[in-house]
């Protein structure tokens, strides 16, 4: 009855402090939503003056601008990295739990991969410049997605091999006593099971790639070559800072991985609720 009493009284506490979270992160999209229905000279004013605006969204994807450009980079961007890392995480993945590969490529693979998202991304840029140079895939939408798959796949591969751990070991031997190949008891009885760890792998990497900007500084020339977070640091300028284009372009940013994470989410709980056997 104690425990239970007690249980009561630290719940109301605990909701508490959540709803303050919540308010705490949702004032500032919010805001950020709201300056980018103003003109600039409304968001500067010592006053209060809200007027509806759609100048800010005009102005990014007006004449002479990057902004449609940069947009299309970032989608081809963020699609190109989420193939590479789910095909290869998949593979990978599949790989170290079920088929046992030696240790001496096992052990060096995943200290790799977890020593690689230790390493500062900054320290690697002088040598991935060279290289990106070298191979002709400097300031290209190809070599930015090659660097973002090679950051991403570490998470992706452990993340995979977890999920394809939890499913039981006899589908796959039952598969191969059928007369299916390796190839096609992956393809067919594995992969389905494992679509929730596809899906959360999915959206984690989508959202490290589309969010990515210090490869896409240093690794691109700006304009139409970059992707979205580069464009919006450039509408910060020496003598001006245009913040409603900026809010504007953060709303727009934000829409698609916030679709993104409501279509995984329902993926992830219909794959959880599917009835894969496990182990």
């Amino acid at each position: 009855m104690k425990s239970a009493e007690s249980g009561r009284r630290i719940l109301p506490g605990v909701e508490i402090v959540l709803g303050l979270v919540m308010i705490i992160v949702a004032v500032p999209l919010a805001w950020t939503a709201l300056l980018a229905f103003m003109p600039n000279r409304a968001i500067v004013s010592p006053t209060w003056d809200f007027s509806f605006w759609l100048g800010n969204f005009k102005d990014l994807y007006g004449p002479g601008t990057a902004f449609a450009a940069q947009t299309v980079n970032s989608v081809l961007l963020t699609a190109g990295t989420v193939v590479l890392c789910l095909v290869i995480g998949s593979i990978a993945g599949y790989s170290l739990s079920r088929l046992g590969p030696p240790r001496w490529i096992t052990l060096p693979a995943l200290a790799l991969a977890a020593l690689l998202p230790l390493v500062p991304p900054m320290t690697l840029v002088p040598g991935l410049y060279l290289t990106m140079n070298a191979l002709g895939l400097l300031g290209t939408v190809a070599g930015l997605t090659l660097l973002n798959t090679v950051f991403n796949l570490p998470f992706a591969v452990l993340l995979m091999k977890s999920y394809f751990d939890q499913i039981s070991a006899e589908l796959r031997e039952a598969a191969l006593v059928d007369g299916a190949s390796e190839a096609q008891a992956f393809m067919r009885v594995m992969v389905p099971l494992v679509r929730p760890g596809m899906a959360a792998v999915g959206i984690y990497t989508a959202i490290m790639a589309w969010n990515e900007f210090l490869m896409a500084l240093t690794m691109t020339s700006g304009g139409t070559s970059s992707p979205l977070t580069v464009g919006i640091a450039s509408l910060v300028q020496p003598f001006e800072v245009t913040w409603g284009q900026m809010a504007a372009a953060g709303v727009l940013v934000s829409i698609p991985i916030l679709i993104l994470a409501v279509i995984a989410n329902r993926q992830i709980v219909s794959g959880l609720t599917a009835g894969a056997v496990k182990g």
